[in-house]
Order: C-alpha cells, then sequence, then structure tokens
C-alpha cells in the first residue's frame, strides 16, 4: 500500500460543466473545481510550490517561519504546508476575512494577526519578514514563483481536461497568479483562446487594463473575497489579457446562490464572480464554444457570510437569502 501525504493531495481537480448555465445550444461553460484541494482552495499550489523552491534553494530550513499576508487562503495553505513540514508560520489578514477563514488558519497551528481597515496586511507581513533572519516572507502578491505555479498545474491541467477545445478563459485576479499562469500556458497551446478578467467594482484591476490614468480613484470597498486589489502587484500580467468586465457583489453572490441550489456546489464569492463573468462573455458568443473558469475557494468557509441571512440584510442583500 503506497503512502500518501496531505501535500500529494494537491492538483488534478476535477472539470466539470455548467449544465444549467449553458446559455444557448452549443455554448458550454465549464469550470475547475479548486475547492477540491486539502485546504479548500488553489492556493495550495502556488504555497507547495513556493515553499519547495525556497527550500532547493536554501531560503527555507527546519528553524524557518513561514510569514505572509492573505485574504485567507494563503493563509490556510501557509499554516497547512508549514504543519506538514515541521515549520511554524505567521499570518496577517484583512478585518474583513471570515470567521471561518481565520479559524481554518490557527487551526493547523499559526499563529493569526488580523490587520484593520485600510492598513496593509501585506505590508504588515513584510515588516514582520524583516525582524528575523528565520523569517521567510512568501510574498504571494509579488513574487513569480506564484504564476509560475499555475503555469505549470493549473494551466497544463485545464488544457488536458478540455483536450484544447477552449475558446476563453473567465477568472478574477486578486495576486493574479492564477490568470497569469493559467492564461499563459494556454495562450502558449493556443493564442486564439481568449482571456478575461473578472474584476469587482471597487478593484483598481480593470480601469489599469484600461489605461485610465486615474485608475487608483476608483477604488471603494466591495464584500467579496479573494478578488480584486487596490493597487497593482507584480504576479499580476495585464499584458496577457484580451478583456476584463466588471461584477458587483450582488452578481457575484447571488450566482453562490444559484450554484448551490443548481449545480450542487458550494462555492465562495470569487467563485461566483467568475462564472457570472463566464456566463456573461458566453451569452456574447456564437456555438460552437467553450468557456472555462475556476472555482477558487469552497462555500463553506462563507457560512457566517454569504450564506447566513442576517449578514445578507446588513449588506444590503437580503433578498437573496430568501431567492
Amino acid at each position: 500500500m503506497s503512502k500518501i501525504e496531505a501535500l500529494n493531495l494537491i492538483g488534478n481537480t476535477p472539470m466539470v460543466h455548467l449544465k444549467t448555465l449553458d446559455p444557448k445550444p452549443g455554448v458550454e461553460i465549464y469550470a475547475k473545481l479548486e475547492f477540491l484541494n486539502p485546504t479548500g482552495s488553489y492556493k495550495d499550489r502556488i504555497i507547495q510550490y513556493m515553499v519547495k523552491k525556497g527550500v532547493e534553494t536554501g531560503k527555507i530550513n527546519s528553524n524557518t517561519t513561514l510569514v505572509e499576508g492573505s485574504s485567507g487562503n494563503t493563509g490556510a495553505s501557509v499554516s497547512m504546508v508549514a504543519s506538514s513540514m515541521g515549520l511554524k508560520s505567521i499570518i496577517f489578514v484583512p478585518d474583513k476575512c471570515s470567521d471561518e477563514k481565520v479559524a481554518i488558519i490557527r487551526s493547523y497551528g499559526a499563529e493569526v494577526i488580523v490587520i484593520p481597515t485600510p492598513e496593509s496586511y501585506e505590508d504588515a507581513a513584510a515588516n514582520k519578514a524583516k525582524e528575523h533572519e528565520n523569517y521567510y516572507h512568501i510574498n504571494q502578491y509579488n513574487s513569480q514563483l506564484n504564476p509560475e505555479a499555475h503555469y505549470m498545474t493549473t494551466g497544463k491541467e485545464i488544457w488536458d481536461d478540455m483536450n484544447g477545445n477552449i475558446d476563453a478563459f473567465v477568472a478574477t485576479a486578486s495576486t493574479g497568479g492564477a490568470i497569469s499562469g493559467i492564461a499563459k500556458r494556454l495562450k502558449e497551446n493556443d493564442p486564439n483562446i481568449k482571456i478575461i478578467l473578472a474584476d469587482p467594482e471597487g478593484s483598481v484591476y480593470k480601469p489599469y487594463f484600461e489605461g485610465k490614468e486615474d485608475y487608483l480613484s476608483y477604488k471603494k470597498p466591495f464584500k467579496v473575497e479573494g478578488a480584486g486589489k487596490g493597487a497593482i502587484v507584480d504576479a499580476m500580467n495585464f499584458k496577457i489579457l484580451d478583456d476584463a468586465i466588471s461584477f458587483n457583489d450582488e452578481n457575484a453572490i447571488s450566482m453562490v446562490h444559484r450554484l448551490a441550489r443548481q449545480e450542487g456546489l458550494m462555492v465562495g464569492g470569487s467563485s461566483g464572480g467568475n462564472v457570472w463573468a463566464a456566463l456573461h462573455i458566453a451569452k456574447r458568443m456564437e456555438a460552437p464554444a467553450k468557456i472555462v473558469t475556476v472555482v477558487p475557494d469552497s462555500g463553506f468557509k462563507y457560512m457566517s457570510k454569504i450564506f447566513n441571512p442576517k449578514w445578507l440584510n446588513e449588506v444590503g442583500l437580503g433578498h437573496l437569502a430568501a431567492d
């Protein structure tokens, strides 16, 4: 009997056809179910890859403490990988991070520090990492190992899952590593595949991509976690994009509820944004066409928010609880 460790369970997630969402005959939407990774998100892929590279280069050893800023999912991945390797971890998260995400990170043994808005949890992590020679900053927002991990794994899997039959790939970006790495792999295989960024209203990515000099003025609060950004980061490759579309909190969260009730998929807010955008793009396309997106994380991480009628009422989306 072969021995399987937790890290061996990362990747090779299934691709599913979202059969209830096809907008017209011959136009199909597919989703890569990344919430089936060990900690419930595709961030397991990048942390496994980045830590492995750190070990290979001698930057990470048995005395290392991993330090990272995260909206939640990467923090869980860092703490899981750290615990599986006998390492310590310190995770900085924003105060909008769901209670479930914080609890998951702590459950793996990490120290969690919540940073109040509008302070930067990424800057807090970077500063912490400078305090001790044994602290190693993962730096998911600026390290090119982030998109490289998705290029080597997720992008290749998507191409293989679809046997190369892909007309468009649609995804949100926070660090930008996933869409950048996946798009690079897909474009290398078929330059005709369209890459579309799905960006929440309040993020600066779409206005930056569109060349707006005042892109920072578009920054405003939004509720969806793990998507969009208030600043430009190095892991995001805008040059590989063909288009960008916006979605709002209601678009994303209503789609989350729809996926649970029509497709049997319990997913998070960024997943809802991805699928809403994929459907929006699909309606424009002529058959035959296949649109692919990813489902970054699990809805079980948001039971206190997206699936909580009280929270939905507090943010003006109470009607979704009654749908």
